[in-house]
């Protein structure tokens, strides 16, 4: 018999799906934010750039190194002398090299009093700073989306499984009927093996459809960072939700997102400090003034060390007022200034794509509703046509070639209201990413904020931000 291992099959089966573990479309998004490579890789670069900052602040801040030495020495240069041969010997023989130690104890400070590149220097590392969070704002929304994209894109496999499996029972009741006709003579064995044929397809493409499923599923694990076959029963289902999506839409839509999008705010950044650092490889051919200083003990005898004989200092203020460098800062000017102008295009050319951008997110967003509303009256109407054609079957008035074609149209409805419901849902979080605001929200679009100042651009939580960075980032 083959009863006892298709029964293990489905033993098998629903105690994997017993130990599935619930997931909501927040908790697939909460995991990718805190384990995904692409938004640790940005606390890495941030760290990177609040690291160069701090190392831009240290020129501001006074330079103070101590020193300790010990030298052994012995300095023929006296008999090296060209007049050595007038001395008397005597004296040549109190003058006889000797090895001698010195012992040297000191302290130093370095100061920068005044440059041209100073000022600027501090606040492009600062500017740098904000680069860096713009650029994690950047990456946690990326990898929100693809979470969320993910996650949909599971639940409409699971659809498909599920229309695919009502489609089974459906044809399987339909072969059952014209069997049942065949043995009441009424129907030809042709009838029966046309429905065993169609009830066969369609098991072919339920296991086909289940294949695309745990593919999704893959792809959803491999955004959480999660073993790609690790089971996941999701809670959240695609839902219609009305949104508005028309002209004011995407008008209030491109407003958002030149306020909102860390794309432009990490742009607005990128100006400032290419504007800085023309500043400061000019102050390479201005004056600047540097104070050094010494204090220490340099003595033969360490007991002498501290006593104020064998003290040595110095103290000295030097400015610099650069002459001619064979262009070498010219060059540098050039450079940053080419770079300032490549950062403005960067603003142009984002800019035109937010446009883009916000024009397809609209349209996506109303031609889904549109197929949607379509879809959801066709498959009503669909449905009807079946049960009326089955019910015709039964009485003899209706083909095997009918029953199909009505089955294959409710089919067909059904795949497109699921698959029109999935785009739906991918637009209304599309047109969220596009505005820099939170995937994850629903409701209405927020009202633009007020343009930031020059000094703050601070901007709100990421998507899916509590707040709280991961453990061990500050």
């Amino acid at each position: 018999m083959t009863r006892p291992p298709l029964f293990a099959l489905l033993v098998v089966l629903a105690a994997a799906s017993s130990s599935a573990e619930p997931l909501s479309r927040a908790q697939a998004v909460a995991r990718a934010l805190e384990r995904n490579p692409t938004v640790l890789r940005s606390f890495a670069d941030r760290d990177g750039l609040r690291g160069r900052a701090k190392q831009a602040r240290a020129d501001a801040l006074p330079e103070v190194s101590v020193y300790g030495a010990f030298l052994r020495y012995q300095d023929p240069g006296f008999f090296n002398s060209p007049n050595i041969d007038e001395f008397p010997p005597e004296i040549l023989q109190a003058f006889r090299p000797i090895a001698s130690n010195l012992w040297d104890g000191y302290g130093t400070v370095r100061q920068t009093l005044w440059s041209f590149s100073l000022g600027k220097a501090i606040r492009a590392a600062g500017y740098a700073e904000h680069l860096g969070d713009e650029n994690v704002r950047t990456a946690r929304q990326d990898v929100a989306l693809r979470a969320i994209f993910a996650y949909n894109a599971y639940l409409l496999a699971l659809d498909r499984v599920g229309v695919a499996e009502k489609v089974v029972h459906q044809k399987d009741k339909q072969l059952e009927m014209a069997r049942n006709r065949r043995v009441a003579g009424v129907a030809t064995e042709l009838e029966v093996l046309r429905f065993e044929v169609d009830l066969a397809n369609v098991r072919t493409s339920l296991l086909r459809l289940r294949g695309a499923a745990d593919l999704a599923l893959g792809d959803l694990n491999a955004v959480m960072v999660e073993p790609t076959d690790k089971p996941i029963e999701p809670t959240d289902g695609l839902e219609f939700q009305e949104t508005a999506a028309d002209q004011a839409v995407q008008q209030q839509v491109v407003r958002e997102a030149i306020a909102n999008r860390p794309e432009v705010k990490a742009v607005t950044w990128n100006e400032r400090i290419f504007d800085e650092a023309i500043g400061i490889y000019k102050a390479d051919m201005q004056p600047r003034l540097d104070f050094n200083g010494f204090y220490g003990w340099s003595v033969r005898d360490t007991g002498n060390f501290f006593e104020s004989n064998y003290k040595k200092w110095s103290l000295a203020v030097t400015l610099k007022i650069p002459v001619f460098d064979g262009w070498r800062t010219a060059g540098k000017v050039a450079q940053a200034r080419a770079d300032r102008a490549r950062v403005g295009q960067d603003r142009v050319a984002l800019e035109t794509l937010i446009d883009l951008e916000a024009k397809q997110a609209v349209d996506r967003l109303r031609v889904a509703a549109s197929v949607f509303h379509a879809a959801e009256l066709n498959v009503a109407q669909a449905r009807k046509v079946q049960e009326m054609t089955d019910a015709n079957y039964r009485l003899g008035a209706a083909t095997p070639l009918d029953v199909l074609d009505a089955q294959a149209a409710l089919t067909q409805a059904e795949f497109t209201r699921v698959e029109a419901l999935h785009a739906h849902a991918n637009a209304r979080v599309g047109l969220r990413y596009v505005t820099g605001q939170d995937p994850l929200a629903d409701g209405p679009l927020a009202p633009p904020r007020p343009p930031a100042t020059t000094t703050d651009l601070s901007t709100p939580g990421a998507p899916g931000d509590t707040g709280t960075p991961p453990a061990g980032r500050e």
